[in-house]
């Protein structure tokens, strides 16, 4: 059996890469069952999405503002929706609002570009 981390104790170390594979097993490993049992539920809503889950690991992969039509190409070349323009559609319609909302991105429906909001990408 694996040996499990203390979650109570910072370990000073930066996040993980993302990595879609990551198991549940992985998950509790990396960050302890009672920081994943403690997370509130409106955040397991918002990542049970995949879509979601692929837009916050690629914008921390890039560390940038990107494009909504980068986003939705990138999803699209993915296999995660069906093509660019349903991936636009649902971005805009359901995906970006709820990242938005939720804090973890920034979203200028303006410019019609997203980011990572500075407390997801904050080091502790």
């Amino acid at each position: 059996m694996a040996e499990m981390r203390d979650d109570r104790q910072s370990s000073g170390t930066t996040a993980p890469p993302c990595n879609p594979t990551t198991t549940f097993g992985d998950a509790v490993g990396m960050f302890g069952l009672g920081v994943l049992l403690r997370l509130p539920t409106e955040l397991h809503e918002t990542l049970a999405a995949e879509s979601r889950r692929e837009v916050l690991a690629y914008l921390y992969g890039l560390d940038r503002e990107v494009p909504v039509t980068e986003m939705a190409d990138y999803l699209a070349a993915a296999g995660i929706e069906p093509d660019r323009r349903r991936a636009r559609t649902i971005l805009n319609h359901a995906h970006l609002p709820e990242l938005d909302d939720s804090g973890l991105i920034r979203w200028n429906r303006e410019d019609e570009t997203i980011r990572l909001s500075v407390a997801s990408t904050a080091q502790n």
